[in-house]
């Protein structure tokens, strides 16, 4: 399989020795299994290097990430001479096709991602303290966040997300000694985690419940799934308040009313996939319950007691509006879905998304902070409904829904 490296030394040149000593995979027509990563283009993102025999060189910078296949398992070598002072990242950028750029550990020690992540110079021009790992047994891209404080091995490399082009540090104080294996090990957070499989691919979501998070955006606490290649199967969750249509692998929520948090769960698959589901829980109270909701059906599962909800699709998912999580304490024989788990949020330019509603008639209002009516449209609710907008300035607006469960209320900013 691939796998994203980087070079712990200075600078490492590829020649031809370079790529036979190393069993370098050869690809389609003369690619090599050498590439970086191009962030100016939506999709093709990867540019391999280039089979070129006796003339073929190359550069491996130490700080940038590449992606590497070899053609037999074995060790990759780099030789030369070891970063022994602060060197800097330059020019990653938002990019024009994505904001994700490919970096990687320059030390041969391990580094820490909290403190890489936390530190000023870098987390300014970050999205949020994210950082993302290939899973090469997966076949998919891990979330992992600064309080995670994930160790970077030597050589390896990571995606970050950038929202302002510049340098970014790689400090020695980064730098972390680990006196025992650390991998994955299990720490005494509560969380639920959903695991998701179409027989090919295995996909999870995190609910983590922290006394430090809240229901809406926390930065460290909350990340994002990875966008910067094309995934035709995934699972995610999206946050419960100020939710703006963003898909998050981990959520954390607040560790207390937990039954009171239904948690929006978006899948993208397609139609005659074979969905099985299920999942793990850690450090949660003793009577408490998860169930999947599949509101499409109107079908609740627990799953906590090594329970599993299968289903084949008929139609294309691509977000949320069907599924939903529940962590109760008592039996949950019937639920009755209130507004308030109803997310409204604009999406792309002049489209308002209202996610999460029960079949049947709904209108729609909208007023300006002065009271004046903006807009109003009656509409047959589904699952996901997307509603135009007309031509209105920036600002923020309180949008309000009535449908046959009631009425809601919601404040919205355009921009």
């Amino acid at each position: 399989g691939w796998y994203l490296v980087g070079s712990p030394i200075v600078t490492q040149t590829y020649d031809e020795d370079f790529i036979k000593d190393n069993k370098i995979a050869s690809g389609t027509g003369t690619n090599l299994g050498i590439a970086s990563y191009n962030n100016g283009v939506a999709s093709g993102n990867w540019v391999y290097a280039v089979d070129a025999g006796a003339a073929t060189t190359g550069t491996i910078t130490g700080g940038v990430g590449y992606s590497i296949k070899t053609s037999a398992t074995k060790d990759v070598k780099f030789t030369g001479s070891l970063n022994t002072v602060d060197p800097a990242l330059a020019s990653i950028t938002v990019g024009a096709g994505t904001p994700f750029n490919l970096i990687a550990n320059p030390f041969a020690s391990h580094i820490n991602s909290q403190t890489f992540l936390d530190l000023a110079a870098n987390s300014t021009k970050l999205t949020s303290k994210t950082i993302w790992v290939w899973n090469s047994a997966g076949k998919n891209y891990d979330t992992k966040l600064s309080t995670d404080a994930f160790m970077i091995a030597p050589g390896q490399g990571f995606f970050v997300s950038a929202v302002s082009a510049g340098n970014l540090e790689f400090a020695k104080s980064n730098q972390a000694h680990i006196a025992s294996n650390t991998f994955q090990k299990s720490t005494s957070i509560s969380k639920v985690k959903l695991n998701v499989t179409n027989g090919e691919f295995n996909r999870y979501a995190e609910v983590r419940y922290n006394t430090n998070a809240t229901k809406g955006f926390d930065n460290g606490y909350d990340g994002e799934r990875f966008t910067g290649v094309s995934n035709s199967f995934d699972v995610f969750t999206q946050l419960l308040d100020d939710n703006n249509g963003k898909n998050y692998q981990i959520q954390s929520l607040p560790n207390s009313d937990l039954e009171s948090m239904i948690v929006p769960v978006g899948l993208l698959a397609k139609s005659g996939d074979e969905i099985t589901f299920t999942a793990e829980t850690l450090n949660l109270p003793n009577d408490a319950k998860v169930f999947l909701e599949d509101r499409e059906k109107s079908l609740f599962t627990r799953l906590d007691n090594s329970g599993v909800y299968k289903i084949s699709l008929s139609s294309d998912l691509s977000g949320v509006g069907r599924f939903y999580l529940h962590n109760v304490q008592n039996a949950l024989s019937t639920v009755d879905v209130l507004l308030e788990n109803v997310s409204i949020y604009k999406s792309g330019s002049n489209q308002l998304q209202v996610v999460g509603l029960k079949q049947g008639k709904a209108s729609i209002k909208m007023f300006n902070m002065l009271g004046k009516q903006v807009m109003h449209t009656r509409f047959e609710a589904s699952e996901a409904n997307d509603i135009s907008l007309p031509k209105l300035a920036n600002g923020v607006y309180i949008v309000q829904l009535r449908s046959n469960e009631g009425k809601l209320n919601k404040k919205i900013i355009l921009q």
